[in-house]
């Protein structure tokens, strides 16, 4: 895991910045790979919300001038990107301290890449890198199912229907047939509903079930196929 994170950031650096562009260094500079800069990570969340907005904070050891600002790299990124990145010199710390902010959008784990490069008092580029680990969790997801999968049933019969859906909000179940509940329980934020439906001749049918979170604009759908003999 470590080579491979290695490998990505020598990728990121050698193309990041190049696409980038501001205040990148010349690409036939040489740079001290010995010389690495001691960079870290501060006061990282524990646990990550779905819609909520975090401040990154990268501190980096001060062994001169600034040759290419912090930048954050998603090593695996489905449209999620850091905002308003900064880099600012913190003379009490002896240190540059890069801040971005970064807004989830969905559940997922996530490795983080950072970089940075200085001249230091000969001269030389060196250069900075950082890695953090961590994952997102949405406490809003309804996790809608619909049990069972598949129903073979005689007509005349009436089909129960278990709907299952964890929320702590207001939501709303939606069918596509014309049912009628039967009964329902919650525990632990776990809403269990039972629902009849009575088809009125034999074939084939689609159920789906919609629930929606108005307050979050949260929509999940599911659908079982009813065989009607």
């Amino acid at each position: 895991m470590k080579s491979l994170l290695k490998i990505m950031m020598a990728f990121v650096m050698a193309f990041g910045f190049m696409l980038v562009g501001t205040g990148a260094a010349n690409a036939s500079e040489a740079v001290d790979a010995s010389a690495q800069l001691k960079s870290s990570f501060d006061n990282f969340p524990s646990t990550l919300e779905v819609g909520k907005r975090y401040q990154f904070t990268v501190s980096t050891e001060n062994v001169g001038t600034l040759e290419a600002e912090g930048k954050f790299f998603f090593l695996v990124s489905s449209g999620e990107k850091m905002e308003s990145v900064k880099t600012t010199l913190n003379r009490t710390k002896k240190a540059y301290v890069t801040t971005g902010y970064f807004t989830p959008k969905a559940e997922g784990s996530y490795i983080l890449l950072y970089s940075m490069k200085q001249k230091n008092s000969k001269g030389e580029a060196v250069e900075a890198n950082a890695e953090k680990s961590f994952k997102t969790v949405d406490k809003n997801k309804i996790n809608l199912t619909v049990s069972p999968n598949e129903i073979t049933a005689k007509l005349g019969e009436e089909i129960p229907v278990l709907v299952t859906y964890s929320s702590s909000i207001t939501t709303k179940l939606e069918f596509n047939q014309k049912v009628t509940e039967l009964g329902s329980s919650r525990k632990n934020g776990v809403y269990k509903k039972v629902y009849l439906w009575k088809p009125e001749k034999k074939g084939e049918y689609t159920l789906k079930v919609k629930a929606t979170q108005s307050r979050t604009d949260r929509v999940e759908t599911k659908e079982i196929t009813i065989v009607v003999e």
